[in-house]
């Protein structure tokens, strides 16, 4: 009897070891379909946006931009960026990543000038690690570098980083809460160098997945420092879209609603190979 008893024991126990073992990250409904934050912004490449926690081996082309519009200045700026992206899971809790900006296009014009540049952007590297994986919680810090291989302005050259923390909260395979925090600062240098500056962005968002080839994100975002006390708090609506196990696709916008931030609105359009 008492054989019986471990035999049955065992049977209910190791699944749900098994389970709690899993984690957050392996939860998500379809391993195409995209996670974390809509990573839509103002600034260059993927600077100043959220990262997701859970790491992931993924190809990514895209566009995004953003349009300015002030008429009662007769002034107007739309930036266009072809947008290359990648990422690699090192291991299962360590993913590596790169945006880069090529081409880079910005139209300009006020009362009496009109100009059009087309160059290469900013490349961006990073890192994540998730530290901290219990349950439906994922805890993942990480580093970004903004590397200087933009030619928009000859006589500048822009460095920049920024070290932040991603978490994951995703208690259900459909449904997750996420979050970012995180520090940057860039640098101009060159003959038209421009003194440091410093921001902070705060994100929160949710995201549901109606089912395997469609989900739907919602994010808050909050920026400081940079320009003013408040640069913007933006929200952004992101849907995302997959088929099969390796494509995925995502469509996002984010307006600016308060704050300092100058741009209209900012949208993109990425597509997407996990491997």
């Amino acid at each position: 009897m008492s054989r019986l008893l471990a035999a049955l024991a065992a049977l209910l126990l190791v699944p749900a070891a098994a389970r709690a073992d899993e984690g957050g990250c392996s939860r998500w409904l379809s391993p195409a379909l995209a996670e974390g934050p809509v990573a839509l912004g103002f600034l260059s490449a993927d600077v100043s946006t959220g990262r997701r926690a859970c790491p992931r081996t993924e190809l990514g082309l895209g566009v995004q931009g953003n349009a300015l519009i002030e008429t009662q200045n007769l002034y107007g700026a739309v930036t266009a960026a072809g947008v290359v992206s990648g990422s690699l899971a090192v291991r299962p809790d360590l993913e590596v990543f790169a945006t880069l900006e090529a081409p880079r296009v910005q139209y300009v014009q006020n009362a009496s000038l009109t100009g059009m540049d087309v160059a290469l952007g900013q490349l961006t590297v990073g890192a994540t690690w998730a530290v901290l994986s219990h349950g439906a919680f994922v805890l993942a810090p990480g580093a970004r570098l903004q590397l200087p291989t933009s030619f928009a302005s000859p006589r500048t050259r822009t460095v920049g980083a920024e070290v932040g923390a991603a978490l994951l909260y995703r208690p259900t395979e459909r449904f997750d809460v996420h979050g970012y925090a995180g520090v940057d600062g860039d640098l101009g240098l060159g003959a038209a160098a421009s003194l440091p500056r410093a921001g902070v962005l705060v994100n929160v968002g949710v995201e549901y997945a109606f089912f395997r080839h469609f989900a739907a994100v919602l994010d808050a975002n909050a920026r400081f420092g940079r320009r003013a006390v408040l640069d913007s708090v933006a929200p952004s609506l992101g849907v995302r879209f997959s088929a099969g196990e390796h494509f995925g696709a995502e469509l996002g916008a984010s307006l600016p609603v308060l704050g300092a931030e100058r741009a209209l609105a900012a949208g993109g359009l990425k597509v997407t190979w996990r491997l």
